[in-house]
């Protein structure tokens, strides 16, 4: 029997290595890989059936609000093509949140895409897996949408946890789960921090100009996949560091940066420099570019913590084990 109302959550996501070779650009030329952990940051959904006697079929409200009498005049892109993928036709009221800001680098919108979708199983009665969830919200946000992004953030926040994720040609989709018993997973956790350049920033203009340099970007992020395996390798050894952890994000970042122009700012530029000067095995700013996260690992987060405190808002993710879940039902 369906529920009336649904509420459902979604964890962000940080990106340690490979983002960029989770394209079909590249990926159907060579798979890739990315390194990606959920965090205990997230986009909350809440679906209700909407009484007729209300004047609007539809209530949707975000940053703005909407009352529309057709789903083909909601405003909202994901919300009306997920309708429309799972031919939802009834009156609903659908309202989200996040515990961070819209637009910072860490996967919000495909986070919101697959919380949204989970609900609206849920509302009709179907309980679906994690690999189904990635695969619709891909399916809403790149092929129907059109919009110019990679796969891995809506694997990331359906599953949960640290994994390395494989992207085919056939476009199949490998989840290598990272143990997060391994010490070292926790140390990488209990020694990092994310830094908010106070910069908010739609990924698509950098994310288009990425693409039109896929041809000349191929070798770059063919160097970039290797060090995800070298990262995977690192983290699944015996005697594993962080300074080989850190080294190795930080080459991934100085990589990443030759893909755009577009990624980097003076403003944050400045920063990252700033944060380099701190006693840190090494970092990287968050998704696509031009704002969003800064991502460092620090020698002692002791001593950093209380001066990247005085200058920015900061705070230590820490890793999200279950991914997309429902909350209530009523």
């Amino acid at each position: 029997m369906s529920p009336r109302s649904v509420l459902t959550i979604a964890p962000l996501r940080i990106s340690l290595l490979g983002g960029g070779t989770d394209f079909y650009s590249y990926y159907s030329k060579s798979s890739g890989a990315v390194l990606a952990s959920a965090i205990d940051k997230y986009v909350y959904v809440h679906i209700k059936k909407h009484d007729p006697l209300f004047q609007e079929k539809y209530r949707i409200s975000y940053s703005e609000v909407e009352h529309c009498q057709a789903r083909s005049e909601i405003k909202n892109d994901i919300i009306r093509s997920s309708l429309e993928l799972l031919d939802i036709d009834i009156p609903l009221q659908i309202s989200t949140s996040a515990d961070l800001p819209a637009n910072s680098g860490l996967g919000s919108s495909s986070s919101f895409a697959v919380a949204l979708i989970l609900g609206l199983h849920e509302l009709k009665g179907e309980r679906v897996g994690a690999a189904q969830l990635a695969e619709e919200a891909c399916k809403v946000e790149i092929e129907i949408l059109g919009s110019p992004i990679g796969k891995q953030d809506q694997y990331a926040s359906a599953f949960g946890g640290l994994n390395l994720i494989e992207f085919s040609a056939d476009e199949t989709v490998r989840i290598e789960p990272i143990s997060t018993k391994h010490k070292i997973v926790q140390d990488l956790f209990s020694s990092c921090s994310l830094i908010w350049t106070e910069q908010s920033r739609r990924a698509n203009t950098v994310l288009k100009d990425q693409a039109s340099r896929s041809t000349e970007n191929q070798v770059i992020l063919d160097e970039l996949l290797s060090l995800v395996y070298m990262l995977r390798d690192e983290l699944r050894c015996s005697t594993p560091s962080l300074a080989n952890i850190g080294s190795l994000i930080s080459k991934g970042w100085e990589i990443k940066k030759q893909l755009s122009p577009l990624i980097l700012t003076d403003e944050i530029s400045n920063m990252l420099y700033q944060v380099n000067q701190l006693e840190i095995y090494g970092g990287k700013l968050l998704g696509a570019g031009a704002g969003g996260f800064i991502f460092s690992i620090h020698k002692s987060m002791r001593q950093d913590l209380p001066i990247i405190s005085s200058k920015w808002a900061t705070f230590q993710p820490k890793i999200d084990y279950e991914g997309a879940r429902i909350l209530s039902t009523s």
